[in-house]
């Protein structure tokens, strides 16, 4: 890629992620109406990469307030149908396609009970969008994902805001409105760390990925959306504070880890598999959020927009190594190819 390809790229993620910061009077349209009747849960559902990218949702969620919400795999969701869902939940789905069969039958599942519904497909006419109460859609070649998120944050603080939990809903805004701007620095700087990982583990057969807390979810997708899913390479996620009760007693010298570490509160996980990594093995790999500036945040706030960072510097280091194994990110063996 040349060099004024490559900024075009960037440019153009950084508008992606501008549709998100459009989105900001629909949503808080759709959270008044939402909120004119009781909501006493919170239910994220959805599948693979379409369900990771709302884990950070229920972080923020349990860390300020005590109302129950939880992630669900949409086919656990449809087939347990939990005993929490009624008229007074709200139920955020999530499906790039919009066409995720489990995932539209968990939402006509939702709409039975009598919960408010909200979902974020690439395109607002498809099955999911058409069967829940708001859809939002951003069909992009590219950051869609973080694009979504910058979405979901607005739909939570907004929430947040309006149930009365003291959040400084304003200022929220105004960092998600810096994010765009600064995510396009750190993805346009992060190339030659990603072109260095790509080389040095573009042969590689096994990855175990670690992370905590706000930034789990990154974890989790990275390894079975990006290296299994998207790069045949057989991975494993595992979160930080699980890595001492089993997984550590495969880690040798020549194991490949990659840790996510974050600035939340549960960065002494991460921290506690550094420090065992460095002793054990020589082909650890930390992506540390704190090392990406990210202009307009205030040091103790940076935590929750983790997820962000990681998004923008793991774009660079998937698109590397696909170039570098020449195995394009599209190319699926299964899926979407055969009945399953």
């Amino acid at each position: 890629m040349s060099d004024l390809q490559a900024q075009q790229s960037h440019q153009e993620y950084r508008e992606v992620l501008m549709r998100g910061i459009r989105e900001r009077e629909n949503i808080e349209a759709a959270m008044k109406e939402i909120t004119k009747k009781p909501i006493d849960s919170v239910f994220f559902v959805g599948c693979g990469g379409s369900l990771a990218v709302m884990y950070p949702l229920q972080y923020l969620m349990a860390l300020h307030t005590a109302l129950p919400s939880a992630p669900y795999n949409s086919s656990e969701f449809l087939n347990m149908k939990p005993k929490a869902l009624t008229e007074r939940s709200l139920v955020i789905l999530s499906s790039y396609t919009g066409t995720t069969k489990e995932t539209v039958a968990a939402a006509e599942l939702a709409r039975s009970r009598g919960a408010r519904t909200i979902a974020f497909a690439g395109k607002a006419d498809t099955p999911l969008g058409k069967t829940v109460d708001y859809v939002f859609a951003n069909d992009a070649p590219f950051g869609v994902t973080d694009s979504k998120l910058i979405m979901l944050y607005q739909i939570v603080f907004c929430l947040l805001d309006k149930l009365g939990y003291g959040i400084d809903y304003e200022q929220v805004q105004k960092e998600l409105s810096l994010l765009p701007e600064g995510l396009m620095r750190i993805r346009a700087a992060a190339g030659d760390e990603a072109r260095e990982f790509a080389e040095k583990n573009h042969d590689q057969t096994f990855f175990m990925v670690t992370g905590s807390g706000i930034n789990w979810g990154e974890a989790y997708s990275y390894a079975m959306c990006i290296l299994q899913e998207m790069q045949w390479i057989p991975a494993q996620s595992i979160h930080a504070g699980e890595f001492f009760h089993g997984a550590f007693e495969i880690l040798t010298e020549d194991t490949n880890l990659l840790i996510f570490q974050g600035e939340d509160e549960t960065r002494p996980l991460t921290e506690r598999v550094v420090k065992f990594a460095e002793q054990y093995t020589r082909r650890a790999h930390l992506i540390d959020t704190k090392n990406y500036p990210l202009e307009g945040i205030a040091p103790e706030r940076r935590g929750i927009y983790g997820p962000f960072i990681l998004l923008a510097v793991l774009g660079r280091y998937s698109d590397a190594l696909a170039e570098r194994r020449n195995h394009p990110l599209k190319t699926r063996r299964y899926m979407g190819k055969v009945p399953y």
